[in-house]
């Protein structure tokens, strides 16, 4: 009975279609699974050395607002219109930044690779 699990067991395995492994085994913000050209290649790098820089700035920018929130929240008074706007401010360069990354990316996709590209979206979106 052993032998006869085992053998189904490895049938089973041999039998798993590829495009099937491909999509099930992904690494997070993993692009080989695109097969870009050489050239997309090299404008994907330049674009994700760029918005590393842009994410890095948005981290300390982050940073440096929340020190503020800390400074201004143990104050007598605490100034929610201020709070609000200083947010909404650093949620829109954050959504700025974001759509600048999926329009730039998109231009370097071919249709077929956005396809592929958009089932993984989410990895790239900034928390």
């Amino acid at each position: 009975m052993k032998r006869l699990i085992l053998i189904f067991l490895t049938l089973f395995l041999f039998a798993d279609d590829r495009d099937y492994y491909k999509k099930e085994i992904h690494l997070p913000k993993d692009l080989s699974f695109l097969d870009l050209n050489s050239t997309q290649k090299k404008l994907l790098t330049k674009l994700l050395l760029e918005h590393r820089k842009k994410l890095k700035e948005l981290h300390d920018e982050e940073e440096e607002w929340e020190e503020g929130l800390k400074v201004d929240f143990i104050k007598d008074d605490f100034d929610k219109d201020d709070f609000i706007e200083k947010n909404l401010e650093f949620k829109k360069k954050i959504v700025e930044v974001e759509a600048n990354f999926f329009e730039k990316i998109h231009s370097i996709l071919n249709k077929k690779q956005r396809k592929k590209f958009i089932e993984y979206i989410e990895e790239w979106e900034i928390e």
